[in-house]
């Protein structure tokens, strides 16, 4: 008894062997074969999806290499190198202390959805160059130039009516550019379309050109620069809630101007707009003597100064007349200089 007593305890502490069968090792096989397959085939998945959806073989980005990218890769890599590209433009400024122009410069941004569609449709071993866009400055140096005719080598002229006052010639005058086929750029003063709102919105549905006159019909030579900045921006302030947008040409009262608003429009990137033939049409009472200010100074680019008066009404058919004999259309402004 007490020889059996001292070996049991020897018998507890033995390891129990663990016998791997046959079917087992089979087993373990097929499991590491299926882990192995499992992982091929997904890479082998990805690698197809690539090449279904990817970019195209040897198609580079610029210098990079992008092949089997899919969109989103390439957006984050065309987002990545458009961050390094994009640059602000710079709007010209005119130092008052010294006088002197600083010339604008152009800023530079990249379209990436173009850049995106345009990788992702190149063909095999294509370059694909970043889709660059010049973003021009709001101010340039033209700002700071009045503008008294437009730079054109077209036989093409525009009128330019300032309405402060007129209104019961305008409905008649919008008549008769009607019947000559013919669009205008009307100066708004603002004082004038509080009263007459219904009349600023007729002149636009007809198709005409509506800019800035002023909120005032002041004189802007003794007015500072703030307070000419604050004469405009009112009045463009006031058209856009009339559901008008003003061009971004301003035609100072009485005609009045010098470097001061001049300056001022510039800051506000508008143009200050003047003319290059004035029909006097509020000062004279004969038509013909009108005619006479006009026909003889026809010109490629010349701004004809008018108003809506009962002398230019009876003037305008026969400056039409005198103007289109001699080869010469009318456009609005802004469109001369678009064609500039």
């Amino acid at each position: 008894m007490r020889r059996k007593d001292k070996l049991a305890p020897k018998r507890a502490g033995r390891l129990t062997a663990i016998v791997i069968t046959r079917d087992m090792a089979l087993f373990m096989a097929f499991a590491v074969l299926i882990f192995v397959f499992t992982v091929t085939l997904v890479s082998s998945l990805d690698d197809i999806r690539r090449m279904v959806y990817g970019v195209r073989p040897g198609v580079t980005l610029e210098t990079r290499i992008i092949s089997g990218y899919l969109p989103k890769e390439v957006r984050l890599v065309v987002e990545a190198m458009a961050d390094q590209e994009r640059t602000a433009p710079k709007d010209a400024m005119l130092y008052k202390e010294t006088g002197e122009l600083i010339p604008e410069s152009p800023g530079l941004d990249i379209d990436v959805d173009l850049t995106v569609d345009r990788a992702m449709k190149a063909k095999p071993g294509g370059n694909v160059e970043l889709v660059r866009t010049v973003i021009a400055p709001a101010i340039t140096k033209r700002h700071f130039d009045p503008l008294y005719r437009v730079n054109t080598g077209r036989q093409a002229m525009a009128i330019a009516v300032n309405v402060a006052w007129g209104e019961d010639c305008l409905p008649r005058l919008l008549d008769a550019l009607r019947e000559h086929n013919m669009k205008v750029t009307f100066f708004i003063e603002g004082e004038w379309a509080e009263k007459f709102p219904d009349m600023v919105m007729l002149l636009s549905k007809e198709g005409h050109e509506l800019a800035n006159h002023g909120f005032q019909h002041v004189h802007v030579e003794k007015m500072s620069e703030p307070m000419i900045r604050q004469l405009i921006s009112d009045n463009e302030k006031l058209l856009i809630s009339l559901g008008v947008r003003p061009s971004r040409l301003f035609a100072p009262p009485y005609g009045e101007c010098n470097q001061t608003v001049v300056s001022a429009a510039a800051s506000l990137g508008y143009t200050t707009t003047m003319w290059t033939i004035d029909t006097l049409d509020w000062k004279l009472e004969d038509s013909e003597k009108v005619l006479d200010r006009v026909v003889p100074k026809i010109t490629p680019g010349a701004i004809i100064l008018a108003h809506p008066t009962e002398v230019f009404l009876e003037a305008l058919p026969k400056i039409v007349d005198a103007s289109r004999k001699a080869g010469y259309g009318f456009f609005t402004i802004s469109d001369l200089l678009e064609s500039e």
